[in-house]
């Protein structure tokens, strides 16, 4: 039996996934691990099957089709229901991985203690993570500079950057369940077992994988952040308390300049017609948990009265898409 799983979920993004296991079998992470590819693509808009022809796809390479777009999330989740392996690797199907991935990987997997639940690699867009051992995140917040706290956050809500040991994560995979309209809930099974079992997360400096930009909607910025605040902050039974604060101190950090463009990207989302959670409800959530976004919300309120699309076309230009909700 193989040591790893790479569980690649994908949805209407055939040209990025056709890339991605062209570049799995050149590397040679096949004769390394089983690769699986779970389609979220409902029936009613094709196949990925009718657009990549089988011939492209790596020896014993998997192919599951969900019945319904079943959101990114549940998707990751279904991989350690089904993974037949000791480790689970899963990848975006706009990622690839790096020349020498196959010889990293195979590495860690030959040398891990058993008390190693996870490793967390490195991100090829948010880098500068630096080799650590730890419990859960509360030390590993603790040895950062508050200057690094948003990129480290970013660092960690990037699924394709992990590296799970399935047995000890299935045990609690219930809280991803509990805490999945937190955007992050790959990360509560994985710390509930660091805290119970006694296991350690590995945060290592090297990037196998090198994330790609797809063309279409991207994720809801505003209303992912916003989602995640309000879990994390009011929800309860999935997570310790000390884990709780150590994700709130990153997610919640004192850069405001990020603090500003999500406050901005929450008016632009929720303030069209075609929501029905309106933009000021949002607002006032958010500046209830936060006082940087309390005073920001403040600073730019003359602004926040125009309606989105009156908003200046060199700040739409900034801040990006404002993504769709199929994408979760």
């Amino acid at each position: 039996m193989k040591l790893l799983t790479i569980w690649i979920p994908t949805y209407c993004r055939p040209k990025a996934l056709a890339s991605l296991l062209d570049n799995i079998d050149r590397i040679g992470l096949t004769a390394l691990a089983e690769v699986v590819v779970s389609d979220n693509e409902p029936p009613a808009l094709g196949s990925t099957l009718s657009f990549i022809s089988r011939a492209q796809w790596p020896h014993g390479t998997f192919y599951r089709r969900n019945s319904a777009n079943l959101s990114a999330g549940v998707n990751f989740l279904r991989g350690f229901e089904d993974c037949r392996t000791p480790w689970l690797m899963i990848v975006g199907d706009d990622d690839l991985f790096s020349p020498t991935a196959a010889t990293e990987i195979q590495s860690f997997l030959s040398t891990l203690p058993d008390s190693v639940f996870a490793v967390k690699f490195d991100s090829s867009l948010f880098g500068k993570q630096a080799n650590f051992v730890s419990s859960g995140l509360v030390d590993y917040v603790a040895h950062l500079d508050r200057r690094f706290y948003a990129n480290a956050y970013n660092n960690l809500c990037f699924i394709s950057n992990w590296l799970f040991r399935c047995e000890p994560y299935r045990q609690h995979l219930a809280s991803a369940y509990l805490g999945y309209s937190s955007k992050i809930s790959h990360l509560f099974p994985l710390l509930r077992a660091c805290s119970y079992e006694g296991g350690h997360v590995l945060f290592s400096s090297s990037q196998p994988v090198l994330h790609g930009t797809s063309e279409g909607s991207t994720w809801p910025k505003a209303a992912t952040w916003y989602e995640m605040v309000m879990t994390l902050t009011s929800f309860t039974g999935f997570i310790d308390t000390s884990n709780r604060q150590a994700i709130l101190r990153l997610l919640l950090h004192a850069d405001w300049r990020r603090t500003l463009a999500k406050c901005i990207r929450v008016h632009q989302f929720y303030g069209r017609n075609d929501q029905d959670v309106k933009a000021w409800r949002v607002h006032i959530h958010l500046a209830s948990c936060s006082f940087t976004y309390l005073w920001l919300l403040l600073l730019v309120l003359p602004l926040l009265l125009l309606p989105p699309e009156r908003l200046p076309r060199r700040l739409l230009d900034q801040l990006g898409d404002p993504g769709s909700v199929d994408r979760w």
